[in-house]
């Protein structure tokens, strides 16, 4: 048995696959295995990946989107700990290690979660150094809730029983599922977090999926629907926690559909969260939303009524 299953979703990413592979296999711990699923692509990614041969183990499937993807690599994977890299971005040559000594030093926990740094260039990554082991150890992830950590699916090492426990991803086609399952993981037991060294690189580009804004306003929403038919773990003992955890990403959303003229969304998004913020007394935000989305509507009729007629 493995000790890491690495799950690799694709979908059209001839261009990109390689590179992530790459630092994959260029791991300085070779306890793994590569699982890539490609999803439906309709470029050369499947030929690429052939060119692997026993390196990766590959699994097809029609153009389902990410969450099912990961779920049919969660499905075929034996390793006791699950990871996942998009096809778009980088490992360190020290993730797995970094991983696999946390793990061993800290009782096997149920969630590990790193550090990211950006890019556009691979160039950029060449610079970033193996920094001294840097670590905070919680009860389990709700217990972070105080410390704005943000998780991303490149940066996190799952303990596969647990992760299977609570049904892996949604697959429902949203931005958002990541945050979703961290969620459903709130209070699986043991959660370590790696302030240092880096152990993820994360693309900018605009075929990115964050940049996909209409899936990341349905995240959100279903994000609010899973806690208000009482989908996440913790019941009311620790909603506070949950709270904090949810509201932080909904917050910057509701303002992003506001400055993107989805003044509806945004609106949607703040009426369907008031209590939550009123209960955490997020007065500020509760505040300058109303004023910040009345000042883009009122900009946005003035445009339009002073615009040049043609």
């Amino acid at each position: 048995m493995p000790f890491f299953s690495v799950i690799i979703p694709t979908f059209n990413r001839e261009n990109l696959i390689s590179k992530a592979l790459n630092s994959v296999i260029e791991q300085n711990l070779d306890d793994f295995e590569i699982i890539v699923v490609d999803d439906g692509s309709t470029d050369r990614t499947l030929d690429v990946l052939i060119g692997y041969g026993s390196q990766i183990k590959i699994i097809q499937q029609k153009n389902e989107g990410p969450g099912k993807a990961r779920n049919l690599g969660i499905d075929n994977a034996k390793g006791r700990y699950i990871v996942f890299l998009d096809s778009d971005d980088l490992w360190f040559p020290w993730t797995l290690s970094i991983y696999k000594q946390i793990i061993t030093e800290n009782g096997f926990p149920s969630l590990i979660a790193g550090t990211p740094i950006q890019f556009h260039n691979e160039d950029e990554t060449k610079f970033v150094q193996p920094l001294p082991l840097k670590i905070e150890a919680f009860p389990d992830y709700f217990a972070s809730s105080k410390r704005s950590l943000w998780l991303q699916p490149g940066a996190v090492a799952i303990r596969a029983d647990v992760l299977r426990s609570v049904g892996g991803f949604t697959e429902l086609r949203i931005n958002g599922e990541d945050c979703d399952l961290w969620a459903k993981l709130g209070t699986a037991k043991g959660f370590i977090y790696i302030q240092t060294p880096p152990v993820y690189a994360y693309r900018r580009h605009q075929n990115s999926a964050i940049a996909n804004h209409d899936k990341t306003y349905q995240g959100m929403f279903h994000l609010i629907d899973q806690e208000k038919s009482s989908q996440y773990p913790g019941a009311f003992s620790r909603q506070q926690e949950r709270l904090e955890i949810l509201t932080r990403h909904i917050r910057p959303v509701s303002l992003k559909a506001v400055y993107e003229c989805k003044v509806k969304i945004g609106w949607e998004l703040y009426l369907k969260t008031f209590r939550w913020h009123l209960y955490l007394k997020r007065f500020r935000y509760l505040i300058a939303f109303p004023i910040i989305a009345t000042l883009t509507l009122f900009l946005g009729l003035f445009r339009t009524e002073t615009a040049p007629r043609t």
